[in-house]
């Protein structure tokens, strides 16, 4: 999962996003006022806290409410995406499947290195 999490952040980078990777869905919530991130992607199978139920604390704060976020799963994706009102990303997926969904979520990244 960490091999996956370092993969991820390492494409965003490169595609000019700036990242944080963070361990748990606890130390993410805890963390989400000072990061303020424009866009979360997170697997649905997390340990502790799930995708699932970190959406669920996450959509109960207003201000967290219309944050974009990619659910990345090996299940059916209408499932997940019915059950979580998220943008889903299947596993396994593809470096430009990852960069277009984010691109068209957020649009593109801006700390491309000239």
């Amino acid at each position: 999962m960490q091999y996956l999490r370092d993969v991820q952040v390492m494409l965003l980078n490169e595609a000019g996003y700036v990242t944080t990777a963070l361990g748990s869905a606890r130390e993410a919530l805890d963390r989400l006022p000072e990061l303020a991130p424009d866009l979360i992607l997170l697997d649905v199978s997390m340990p502790g806290m799930d995708g699932r139920q970190f959406l669920a604390r996450l959509r109960s704060r207003p201000e967290w409410q219309q944050l974009p976020v990619i659910l990345t799963t090996g299940r059916s994706v209408e499932d997940v995406a019915r059950e979580n009102r998220c943008d889903v990303l299947p596993k396994p997926f593809s470096e430009v499947a990852l960069l277009d969904l984010v691109r068209r979520l957020i649009g593109s990244g801006s700390n491309v290195a000239s």
